[in-house]
Formats: structure tokens, sequence, C-alpha cells
């Protein structure tokens, strides 16, 4: 990804049209695209061409701590508060029948995937897990470049964050869509709109789409 990727013109990035329904046209019912991935990896930049081309409400929780938190510590506490927003705010969509982009978290740890597909299961809303796969060492370079540039609401990050990402990583559940992060923003974004395109159309040959992730 280029250095200027967050400045990426999302209308050229992916393709519209017939060719690629858009929101209203791609599924009859709601549905939660979780974007994983180490910081760095470009989750935002996939989560905005999500919210743009398939007209979902995306939901930051490194937006919803900046809101809650304007003087943040970035200490423990802000942060699983800022988590429990992310989970009130797609509650709230899910019963708008809206679907939402969960942006802002690595989602490390299984059971914070878990517990969104629980909150949007419970409304008929079905969650997919969307991985931005990124090597360890461009993501430490992407991040310090985001600190040298000044571009990345969470000021708590830094290289080192990658390695405690890792630290901490659990395996994503079976089926998760995965997207390599070392391709160009454009491209990148329209692999991950195309996955997800293939598995809404997928799931609707098969029948109704299981709410609960595979373990």
């Amino acid at each position: 990804m280029s250095g200027d990727s967050d400045q990426i013109n999302l209308a050229n990035a992916t393709p519209a049209g017939d060719a690629f329904p858009l929101g209203p046209e791609i599924s009859a019912r709601p549905f939660v695209v979780a974007v994983m991935g180490l910081p760095g990896a470009g989750k935002s930049v996939v989560a905005r061409a999500i919210e743009d081309q398939l007209q979902l409400r995306r939901v930051c929780r490194d937006q919803i701590r900046a809101a809650m938190s304007p003087r943040c510590n970035y200490s423990f506490i802000e942060k699983r508060a800022a988590y429990k927003g992310v989970l009130l705010a797609l509650e709230i969509n899910c019963m708008l029948r809206v679907g939402s982009v969960i942006d802002g978290m690595t989602f490390s740890r299984r059971r914070e995937l878990d517990r969104v597909a629980e909150v949007a299961g419970r409304h008929g809303v079905d969650t997919i897990p969307l991985l931005i796969s990124c090597p360890p060492d461009l993501a430490r370079e992407r991040v310090a470049r985001d600190i040298e540039l000044n571009r990345h609401i969470a000021a708590d990050r830094n290289p080192e964050t990658v390695n405690d990402v890792l630290a901490r990583w659990e395996a994503p559940p079976e089926g998760t869509l995965v997207i390599d992060a070392a391709l160009p923003a454009a491209q990148m974004c329209r692999a991950a709109l195309a996955a997800i395109r293939d598995s809404i159309a997928a799931a609707a040959k098969c029948g109704p789409p299981r709410r609960r992730l595979d373990r």
C-alpha cells in the first residue's frame, strides 16, 4: 500500500453498477462485516470502502473511544468502554435492520469476535469475518509511517503494538475471508468487496447462513 493510501479515492477503488451490485441489491437482509488484522494492515482503508460501496454503517472503536474520552489515557478501562460502545452501536444498527462494518479492532482475541456475532445473531443478522492478512514487518513499517505523518486517531499505536497483538493472536474461525494486505490499496478494496459479494451469494444458494461462527 502506498504512503498516501488513506487518501484513496473510493469512487475509483471499487467497481459499481450492474456488474457489482451495491448495498440494497447485494443482500435482502442486513449483515455485519468484522474487519480483522494487525495494526497497520489497512483495516480502515478496507472498512471505508465497504462503508462506501455496500452502504453499511461503519462502527469504529477508535472513533468511539476518542468521542468518549477526548483526553484519552489509552487505558484498559477506556478501551473496554469503547468496545462496549461498539457492541451497543452494532445492536442499534441491527434493531434498525441496517448493516454494519466493524473497524478499529484487531479481533486478536476470538471471544471479541464471538461477542459481535452473538449480538448480531440475536437480531437475525449474520456476521462475516474478514481478515486483512499482513506480514508483521510490513505492519510495523506502516504503523511507523502513520506516527511520522500523524495520521491515525489512536495515538497509542507504535511498532511494538504489532508485537503485542501477535503475542495474543488467536486463529480466526473457519470460513474467514482473507485478503492480502500487501496488495495496492485499490486492489485490496476490490478483493475485499468481491469476497463479501461471493460469500453472500454462496450462502444464498445454500439457504439461510448460520449465525454462529464455526470454531
